[in-house]
């Protein structure tokens, strides 16, 4: 979703992607495939972005023709483009936040249903001769309940007994985190991280009645992390054969029972790098005590400014899709068979 925004694709090109790697595989035999669609996909296609934030401005539930209304022209042609159900889902009652519930979209059948129709307008063309049926599914839950690994439960014990600590001392409020955790376990750090350090205020809504609430906006991926850089070496491959692999139903041992993925071995140590900056304003303050150079001093207030004026610029989303729920959380699946 995320490589959709910052590349601001169209649906028709994100459509022709999914046919052009439908008729791919159709050429090698494999009429056969999974392609898993992110819940926040439509909110980060930008005809979408602008229809949904028109449609959180309007008061729900609204008939159509009163909806259609206070439409701009392009947003109009575009609701009116879409099937009925889409129609139906966008016009739901709005989260306790006044956001569409992009949870209720079925996304993955609006994509199945502009597929096919691509499809049959390439085997009208002679350019596609494969069978397409896509069988939709929400797999929100399964995609959490994989077979456990010897590195899963070992953070799952860390995490419980971090917050056992935290919930005994009185700590309330706190998130139980663990860090390094690409190192061994016994060299792991646990700690507590209150909540309300996470908390930001989406921008106000449109909507006079709605008060914006403190909550804590999901993380996007990293289009730039090493985690990203190794998916996008490798997905052309999963496009064109079925690389997949299931170590059985027991992983405690073997060479998969400690496999650390490479989202969380890419990532810095959280804790460590807040002591190493703790350190660092620890050595401005004690090189800006009373009777230092007066240089010293504006040259670290001037500093410290400038730092909280970026700092000021990166606080809350950046744009609409980032504020959207279930960028990565979720996901849906369209299955193509014979």
């Amino acid at each position: 979703t995320e490589e959709v925004d910052e590349k601001r694709m169209s649906l028709r090109e994100l459509v022709k992607e999914v046919a052009d790697m439908v008729a791919q595989r159709s050429a090698i035999g494999s009429n056969f495939g999974t392609i898993l669609v992110a819940e926040g996909l439509l909110s980060a296609i930008p005809e979408f972005r602008n229809l949904i934030s028109e449609l959180e401005a309007i008061p729900m539930p609204k008939p159509v023709d009163k909806v259609l209304a206070e439409l701009t022209m392009w947003s109009q042609a575009l609701f009116q483009s879409l099937p009925d159900f889409i129609q139906l889902q966008l016009l739901l009652e709005r989260q306790s936040n006044a956001a569409l519930q992009l949870s209720q979209l079925e996304t993955e059948r609006l994509l199945a249903a502009l597929v096919e129709d691509e499809l049959k307008q390439r085997k009208k063309a002679g350019s596609f001769k494969g069978s397409f049926s896509p069988v939709c599914q929400f797999i929100g839950y399964q995609a959490r309940c994989s077979m456990p690994s010897d590195f899963d439960m070992d953070y799952a014990y860390t995490l419980g007994a971090t917050a056992t600590v935290l919930a005994s001392t009185g700590k309330n409020g706190y998130m139980a985190v663990v860090s390094d955790l690409s190192q061994p376990v016994s060299k792991w750090r646990a700690g507590g991280v209150p909540f309300t350090a996470m908390l930001s205020v989406p921008a106000s809504n449109a909507i006079g009645s709605f008060r914006p609430r403190p909550c804590i906006f999901p993380h996007r991926v990293d289009l730039d992390g090493e985690a990203f850089k190794v998916w996008c070496e490798e997905r052309a491959l999963c496009a064109a054969s079925e690389m997949y692999q299931n170590p059985g139903p027991i992983q405690l041992s073997g060479p998969s029972a400690s496999t650390v993925s490479k989202t969380i071995t890419s990532k810095f140590s959280y804790l460590q790098e807040l002591e190493q900056l703790r350190k660092h304003l620890d050595d401005v303050a004690a090189r800006c005590r009373p009777g230092c150079d007066p240089r010293t001093v504006r040259v670290a207030k001037q500093s410290l400014a400038t730092l909280n004026s970026i700092m000021d610029e990166l606080t809350g989303p950046s744009d609409v899709v980032e504020q959207r729920e279930g960028f990565s959380g979720r996901a849906r699946a369209l299955t193509i068979a014979h």
